[in-house]
C-alpha cells in the first residue's frame, strides 16, 4: 500500500506564464530556382566498317602472318570517358532540329598466335540529326550530351585488303547515349524522379541492346533521410505549479506533494529534431532543517538527451525518449513519456511527465496532470496535401 504524504506547504505557484510561441513549418507554396528539362532522349548508334592498319610495320607483319596461315586475332576496347561530342541547332522550335557529332576513339590490338604485334587507335564518328524541343532562347549551351556506354566488337578476323591498303580490320561499335535540353527557370512544384522518353520522332529502326540499368539513380535512404515531419507540435511552460506526484516503483511507491517547473518545446517547426524540455520537481513538505534519513527530500531535475518518437492525438501529444535525472547529486538514466494536453483536453491545458526504469520499464515517477500554459497545433504534412488533391 502506498504511503500518503502531507499536503503542500511552502511557496505557492506564481501566476501562469505566457505560453511559448510555436514555430510552424506547414506546407506552403515555395518558389525554387532549378534547371528545367525541356526534352530528354535516349538512343543508340551502330558503326560498322573495315579499317586500315595505320602502322606500316604492323601491316607487313599481319600480311606475312596471314600468308603463312598463322592465327591472327583482333581485340578492341573503348572508354566512354574518351567520347567527344558537339551539338549544333539547325532549327529552333517545338519541335526543332539538332545535329550532333560523336567521336569515339577505339583501341585495336592485333595478336599473332596469341602474342600482341601492335596496337593502334581508330576514331569512329557518329552524326545524328534528331528532333528535340529547342524553342527560341535555347542555345547549344543548353544541350547536354552524354555517352554512357560503348560496346566494341570485331566482326570476324583480319581481312586481306587490296593494295596499297593491305590487311583490313572489320570493326563494330555501338554507342549508347542520351541528350537533354536544360534551361534555368523558377518553378513551384511537387516532384519525383523522371526518366527519358523514347526517341520516337524518327523513322523506326531496329533496337540496339544497351544496359538501361546505367540510367538508374542511386538508391535513396528513406530510413535515414529525409525524416518524417511530426503530425503535431506543442509547447508547455509553468513555474511552481502544484503537483501530486507518485515516486518509486511497486510497493515502495509513495505519493509526494510538491511543485513542478517545466519549459517544453516539442516538434518546433514540425521537426522531431527540434524538440527539447527541462523539468524540475520540488518536494515542498519540509519547511525546516534538512530532512532526516527517514524523511527523504524527493526534489530532482530531469534533462532529456534524445527524442525517439512523438505520437499525436486530437487534443494532446506524447513524446518518448531518454534522459538523465539528477537526484541529490545522483545521476541515473531514465526513459520518459511527456504528455502535453491542449485546452480541448477534458482537464484543460497541462502536462504529465512519466519516468521509467530503462531495464524493467517500471514507472519510478509520475507527475500526474499538472496545469501549464500550452500551445498545441496540428502540422500540415505531404500526406495531408495529397489527400486534399485526391478529394
Amino acid at each position: 500500500m502506498k504511503n500518503k504524504r502531507k499536503t503542500i506547504k511552502g511557496s505557492q505557484p506564481t501566476p501562469t506564464p505566457t505560453p511559448i510561441p510555436l514555430d510552424p513549418n506547414d506546407l506552403a507554396p515555395e518558389c525554387i530556382f532549378v534547371e528545367k528539362v525541356y526534352d530528354w532522349v535516349f538512343f543508340a548508334n551502330k558503326y560498322e566498317n573495315k579499317n586500315f592498319i595505320p602502322d606500316e610495320d604492323c601491316r607487313a607483319a599481319v600480311a606475312a602472318a596471314l600468308a603463312a596461315g598463322q592465327r591472327v586475332e583482333v581485340r578492341c576496347s573503348a572508354d566512354v570517358d574518351d567520347v567527344q561530342s558537339s551539338a549544333t541547332i539547325l532549327e529552333n522550335g517545338n519541335p526543332g532540329l539538332v545535329m550532333i557529332v560523336w567521336t569515339v576513339p577505339v583501341d585495336v590490338t592485333i595478336l599473332v598466335n596469341g602474342a600482341a604485334v601492335c596496337t593502334f587507335t581508330v576514331r569512329t564518328q557518329f552524326t545524328d540529326e534528331i528532333v528535340l524541343c529547342v524553342p527560341e532562347g535555347i542555345t547549344e549551351d543548353n544541350i547536354r550530351l552524354r555517352a554512357y556506354q560503348v560496346i566494341c566488337q570485331t566482326s570476324g578476323g583480319v581481312l586481306m585488303g587490296p593494295d596499297p591498303f593491305g590487311p583490313m580490320i572489320p570493326l563494330r561499335v555501338v554507342l549508347c547515349k542520351d541528350v537533354q535540353v536544360h534551361y534555368p527557370v523558377k518553378l513551384e512544384v511537387l516532384a519525383k524522379f523522371c526518366f527519358p522518353r523514347p526517341n520516337n520522332l524518327k523513322p523506326r529502326k531496329p533496337k540496339l541492346q544497351c544496359d538501361l540499368n546505367l540510367l538508374e539513380f542511386p538508391p535513396q535512404c528513406p530510413s535515414l533521410f529525409p525524416v518524417d515531419n511530426c503530425e503535431c507540435q506543442a509547447t508547455a511552460i509553468t513555474r511552481g505549479a502544484a503537483t501530486e506526484a507518485l515516486i518509486g516503483a511497486g510497493a515502495d511507491a509513495v505519493d509526494v506533494t510538491g511543485t513542478s517547473n517545466i519549459r517544453a518545446e516539442i516538434c518546433q517547426e514540425c521537426s522531431l529534431g527540434d524538440s527539447t524540455f527541462s523539468y524540475s520537481f520540488d518536494d515542498t513538505e519540509f519547511d525546516g532543517p534538512t530532512p532526516t534519513p527517514t524523511q527523504p527530500d524527493f526534489s530532482f531535475t530531469y534533462t532529456p538527451k534524445s527524442f525517439r518518437l512523438v505520437e499525436c492525438e486530437e487534443d494532446y501529444l506524447v513524446a518518448y525518449g531518454s534522459g538523465i535525472r539528477n537526484w541529490d547529486g545522483l545521476k541515473e538514466s531514465l526513459n520518459f513519456e511527456l504528455y502535453i494536453y491542449s485546452e480541448d483536453y477534458i482537464e484543460g491545458e497541462g502536462f504529465q511527465l512519466i519516468l521509467r526504469d530503462m531495464s524493467t520499464n517500471a514507472v519510478v515517477f509520475d507527475s500526474g496532470f499538472v496545469e501549464a500554459a500550452v500551445n498545441f497545433e496540428e502540422c500540415d504534412t505531404f500526406a495531408d496535401l495529397l489527400e486534399d488533391i485526391d478529394d
